[in-house]
């Protein structure tokens, strides 16, 4: 009896560790999914959001190389999830939303289309088709909503067999990007109109001199002319008018006529009017200069012609103008019965833009 009884333990204790070495064995074995195995890495992947702006909705564009391309490829994956590791659950970024998803471009390995878009999920399905080797292919999609929360996420990136995106995967690979605040870049450009009356003016209003614009002995026998300068400048949409306030020269009770209408100069008769044109009778003025676009009013734009009403419009702008200058050619003639005296006119020019 006690014979039968020592042997029992040298006979039991091999049965036990063998069983205990296939136990681990078969542990170890589980770790590793078959289908991880053979999978390749996608290589030179890159993810480029049209606007990174929290919760945008904008255009994702992915770019990746295949590595196998001896297996025929029925469809890929794009799977948005807070962690890269195909080894953890994914969970999707808060806000994402890949539903209203439109494939708009791919280039290198094509002829897919989109099978589902789902709140994390885009899968691309076609003909299972061979990759060409050594392929760089870009997948662009619009009407993607970007993860509402500021911060880090990714896409895993699966190329399988089927053409529905399910069994073993051949390829797979992550890539990241991040949504941020904007950065607001503000300015204002204020209206502006800038407007100058002078005897002489430079070329920006910088100075405007003199006001005074003296015509000398008025003789039956001959005109007298004399000319002032005004320039005019604005952003206003509807541009600008320059309107001329004033009465014709006078000496107490006596004046010399203003010319309702566009007249040449007629030395004997009392005439007193202007215009903003280059003439020749008399010789005196300028036509308009500089890169604006402001032209004289009808009624002073005919050379050799000058009229003058109180309160008409002399110049006018209909756009957005650059710098304009005006040359402003005054003439007075008196008849043999026009009394003496010093005989003045004020004139007030008053620029008007319309924004």
């Amino acid at each position: 009896m006690l014979a039968w009884i020592s042997k029992r333990p040298r006979t039991k204790r091999p049965v036990l560790f063998i069983a205990a070495v296939i136990m681990l064995l078969s542990c170890a074995v589980q770790i590793w999914p078959a289908h991880k195995v053979t999978a390749d890495r996608l290589l030179q992947r890159t993810l480029k959001i049209g606007d990174a702006t929290p919760g945008a909705v904008t255009t994702h564009d992915f770019t990746f190389s295949y590595v196998t391309t001896t297996t025929a490829v029925g469809s890929m994956m794009f799977e948005y999830c807070t962690s890269p590791l195909p080894e953890i659950t994914c969970d999707a970024p808060q806000g994402m939303n890949a539903t209203n998803a439109v494939l708009e471009d791919q280039v290198g390995d094509n002829g897919y289309f989109i099978l589902t878009g789902q709140t994390n999920r885009i899968i691309l399905t076609r003909a299972p088709a061979q990759p060409p080797a050594a392929s760089q292919s870009e997948y662009v999609f619009s009407g993607i909503k970007n993860p509402t929360d500021i911060g880090t996420f990714f896409v895993r990136i699966t190329t399988y067999n089927s053409t529905d995106a399910t069994g073993s995967y051949i390829d797979f690979g992550g890539v990241a990007n991040t949504t941020t605040q904007g950065v607001a870049v503000n300015g204002e450009v204020p209206p502006y109109l800038k407007f100058c009356v002078g005897i002489t003016i430079d070329s920006d209003c910088e100075s405007a001199d003199g006001n005074l614009v003296d015509l000398g002995d008025l003789l039956p026998s001959r005109v007298s002319s004399g000319t002032s300068q005004m320039q005019a400048a604005t952003n206003a949409a509807f541009g600008f008018a320059i309107v001329v306030y004033g009465t014709t020269l006078t000496s107490g009770n006596n004046i010399i006529s203003p010319l309702d209408n566009p007249t040449v100069s007629a030395p004997g008769n009392a005439q007193f009017g202007l215009n903003l044109r280059d003439n020749s009778n008399p010789n005196v003025g300028q036509d308009p200069s500089g890169g604006g676009i402001a032209t004289p009013a009808a009624r002073y734009n005919t050379v050799n012609r000058y009229a003058f009403i109180n309160g008409d419009t002399v110049a006018t702008s209909p756009d957005v103008t650059d710098t304009r200058k005006f040359t402003v050619s005054y003439i007075a003639n008196v008849s043999p019965k026009q009394a003496p005296g010093v005989y003045t006119a004020t004139l007030t020019y008053i620029c008007t833009a319309t924004f």
